[in-house]
């Protein structure tokens, strides 16, 4: 969550911020000035860690807002009710997931003097003016329902900036040496038959196709591979085009079949009793309409699809061929433009592959950026874990006053203006209006999901398809 979190800090500290905007319908069993989280010697207010609890909370809303906007989708009726498998609903695991969050902003705080990081003057005065510009803007309605004070507020913010200029300090000592051998990522076209079952039986499970049936799907990769090899260069043949020739011929002879299969039964109700006669012809002739329906739509035998997996020293689970361990064996052993002389058979396919690019190498830097990244976020994580576990953290039992549901929404209502960071970089500075919403009586609030509350580095082997028919 800590880019989420900095470009949060960046916002509330911009010049033209007046305020962030919450709307929420709170709780009226909340003493603001009781201590809620103690962590070694600090503490802080139930006001202030409602307020760092709401503030999460309306930051991922806006968050899943844009990302379903840019997607063109709805965002999710229900946001913090829906139960999960555990038991819990997304609203219980976000607010513990805040909790976390929370505790080791504090510890930063109270680490920030061993690297050096302290808050200025001028800091400082931004927190508390952005503070002020807070409680003016949004008013004394919104302030009661987080039962916050200017002060809670003002250290929050302090704790969000301490936060963004510990990141690089902790993280400052990482090996960013990453060598060709431990990135190296290798690049294939290859072609899927599916060998998955597509009927159900009486209990809804899958029924496995016979040895029969995939014997026939496996003659199917067997002609992409004799077409591949019959082709002019097979080193830079298109697995799109040929996929597209072989699936017109199977729709080809599967047309053909059922033409000669709907002859055959014309035959057969010719030589019926002259009494069912007009009965055999219209049967016949229902028989070759639906022939003729079916031939009309055609069927994709196949796929043909790039994609790019780890064959370097250091992989993790985002990195490996998602094809299984057989293709990215073979894939080792071929150099560029050689295909393997065979049908590989999968966990619920078969595959023919053809190495593009054993070492790619735009692939390969991507990948060697995501590794020192993964190293970055696994010291920063693993150093306040391990702050976590030499603490002492008491919990007051007035957090569990407040609560994550639906029928307490948190939202943010963003006019976007260009804003410079502390950091250099360039973000969305908001200004906002606050209007209470009670998501019982409006049917304009809408709500997504807030199950991931942090961002984490993934693997770069990545797919495209391509279903050309």
């Amino acid at each position: 969550m800590k880019n989420l979190k900095a470009k949060a800090v960046c916002v509330m500290l911009s010049a033209s911020m007046a305020a962030m905007g919450l709307t929420g319908c709170g709780s009226d069993n909340v003493d603001g000035t009781k201590t809620a989280i103690t962590v070694n010697d600090e503490s802080i207010t139930l006001g202030q860690a409602n307020f760092m609890l709401r503030y999460q909370q309306a930051t991922m809303y806006n968050y899943y807002s844009k990302m379903y906007s840019m997607y063109g989708m709805q965002m999710p009726s229900e946001m913090y009710d829906k139960e999960g498998d555990d038991g819990k609903t997304t609203g219980e695991t976000f607010k513990e997931q805040s909790l976390d969050t929370i505790e080791k902003e504090l510890l930063m705080r109270q680490h920030a003097e061993e690297y050096g990081i302290s808050l200025t003057d001028e800091e400082k005065q931004q927190a508390k003016e952005a503070a002020q510009a807070f409680a003016d803007k949004n008013g004394d309605d919104v302030m009661k329902k987080l039962h916050a004070t200017v002060e809670d507020i003002q250290d929050a913010l302090e704790l969000y900036v301490i936060q963004t200029k510990i990141y690089d300090p902790i993280i400052a000592n990482v090996d960013t040496e990453v060598s060709d051998e431990e990135a190296k990522q290798t690049s294939i076209s290859y072609i899927t038959v599916s060998t998955a079952g597509t009927e159900k039986d009486d209990d809804g499970k899958t029924i496995d196709l016979t040895d029969e049936e995939k014997a026939a799907k496996k003659e199917i990769a067997q002609r992409f591979l004799d077409l591949l090899k019959e082709s002019e260069d097979p080193a830079a043949a298109s697995f799109t085009d040929l996929r597209k020739e072989l699936n017109d011929q199977l729709n080809a002879e599967n047309t053909a079949d059922s033409t000669d299969s709907a002859d055959s039964s014309d035959e057969s109700s010719s030589s019926s009793d002259a009494s069912d006669t007009s009965a055999s012809d219209a049967s016949s002739a229902s028989t070759s309409s639906s022939s003729a329906s079916d031939s009309s739509s055609e069927v994709s035998y196949l796929t043909s699809s790039e994609t790019s997996f780890g064959t370097g020293s250091e992989k993790d689970d985002d990195d490996t061929c998602s094809l299984g361990d057989k293709v990215a064996e073979e894939a080792a052993k071929l150099k560029d433009g050689e295909y393997y002389d065979g049908v590989i058979e999968g966990d619920d396919a078969y595959y023919v592959i053809r190495v593009d690019k054993a070492f790619d190498e735009d692939k390969t830097e991507s990948r060697r950026q995501t590794i020192i990244s993964n190293r970055k976020s696994d010291k920063y994580n693993d150093t306040l874990d391990g702050w976590v576990k030499e603490s002492d953290i008491k919990v007051a039992s007035n957090w569990k006053k407040l609560e994550v549901t639906d029928a307490d929404l948190y939202t943010m209502t963003v006019d976007s203006a260009s804003t410079d960071s502390t950091d250099g970089t360039t973000t969305d500075s908001t200004t906002t209006d606050s209007t209470a919403t009670d998501s019982t009586t409006s049917d304009s609030t809408t709500s997504g999901s807030t199950e991931t509350t942090s961002t984490s580095s993934t693997g770069t082997a990545s797919t495209s398809s391509s279903t050309a028919e």
